[in-house]
């Protein structure tokens, strides 16, 4: 990557009208990268989903979940920059707690490290209270959404982090690391915990876990964050604006 950049795609980047970011972060991270070419920032879009009243009982069900668990949902990559490890850990310390706790692996990565994980899980002694379910999409993934009570992503680093504007705009609180760039939103908008460092993290869960309405006041300023900021309908027209702006600037007949 390093020579194919040095020979090629800088050059092709800071020839670019735009570029288009999706945070702040990444805009910086563009020109730390040697980028002069101006950008466009706006977020990753979110659909509005489907409210589906039974997704709680329909999750207790298909998992066979006690129903007197709250659910924490993990959702995305199983790969170590994601940190589920982290994770399954913390959940570790948590269950000799409290124990009306679930945890949900949803996503798929490679064999030896999904291994590892599952193994980890395992080693605590803990397979009555996780479950990995691989990858899901369609209904099933919009029923762990509004079924769970919890969200977290521990990643090291994301430039956007779909997933977790999935989970908001679904009304789950949300915890998070400074690394995931949407993290700055997240914490502005109060709609979820924002840990910086890995000591934090259980301690967070912990907060969640003991106050329903710590869970319910994130989880309504979650869905508004995500309704206005990360709804398709506002990002395209932006885009359409911003793409109207680089053509008259630029005239067209330097559009293919």
């Amino acid at each position: 990557k390093q020579l194919y950049t040095a020979l090629i795609e800088r050059r092709n980047l800071n020839q670019a009208a735009a570029i288009h970011c999706t945070t702040p972060q990444e805009a910086e991270d563009l020109r730390n990268f040697g980028i002069q070419t101006p950008p466009i920032i706006l977020p990753l879009g979110v659909e509005q989903p489907e409210f589906i009243p039974t997704a709680k009982s329909e999750l207790y069900d298909v998992f066979n979940i006690p129903k007197s668990r709250l659910i924490i949902l993990f959702l995305s990559r199983l790969h170590y920059k994601k940190r589920p490890d982290l994770l399954i850990n913390a959940l570790n310390e948590i269950v000799s707690q409290n124990h009306n706790i679930h945890l949900i692996m949803a996503g798929n990565g490679e064999a030896e490290y999904t291994t590892y994980l599952k193994q980890l899980v395992h080693q605590h002694h803990l397979a009555d209270y996780v479950n990995f379910p691989g990858f899901i999409t369609g209904r099933a993934k919009e029923i762990l959404f509004q079924g769970s009570d919890i969200f977290a992503l521990p990643s090291y680093s994301e430039n956007f982090g779909i997933a977790v504007a999935e989970a908001m705009v679904a009304g789950l609180p949300v915890i998070v690391t400074t690394g995931i760039q949407i993290a700055p939103e997240i914490a502005a908008a109060n709609a979820g915990i924002v840990i910086k460092r890995d000591t934090e993290f259980i301690g967070a869960i912990n907060r969640l876990l003991n106050s329903e309405t710590l869970r319910s006041r994130l989880s309504k300023n979650a869905m508004e964050l995500a309704s206005q900021k990360y709804a398709w309908k506002e990002i395209a027209s932006q885009l359409i604006c911003s793409y109207k702006d680089i053509i008259g600037n630029s005239g067209a007949k330097n559009l293919p």
